[in-house]
């Protein structure tokens, strides 16, 4: 592996982490919506929106910075959580959200592959 593509790897490896850390919080605070009484709600949609769109920005900048069309869709699938969550459907939510994480953990796999097959880790 040429050093162009170890840093491409590093890159995805680092983005992956940090997305599915980011994706564990964000099922987190799904799981605190039912527990909130009728006023709180619309104050817990509102964390959980914006912190859906801090994760889709960092979706984007790891798109970017990745290039390929491995990492599109995954700002939409968030989006489509938050609006499951939005609309009381929270098994719904879960489930795109089980579904983004799966899809960061497959990404983090692969470049974690070509890591370990170069002897980086």
């Amino acid at each position: 592996m040429n050093g162009k593509g170890v840093r491409r790897n590093i890159l995805g490896f680092m983005y992956a982490e940090r997305l599915k850390s980011a994706l564990i919080i964000a099922g987190h605070l799904l799981d605190v919506l039912p527990d909130l009484n009728e006023d709180e709600r619309p104050g817990g949609l509102k964390m959980l929106g914006s912190f859906v769109r801090g994760v889709g920005n960092e979706i984007g900048i790891a798109a970017h910075v990745m290039g390929g069309s491995d990492w599109d869709g995954l700002s939409g699938q968030l989006n489509l959580m938050e609006g499951y969550a939005r609309l009381g459907q929270l098994e719904a939510a879960r489930q795109e959200l089980s579904q983004s994480l799966s899809r960061v953990t497959t990404l983090g796999a692969s470049t974690m592959t070509s890591l370990k097959d170069a002897g980086l880790l």
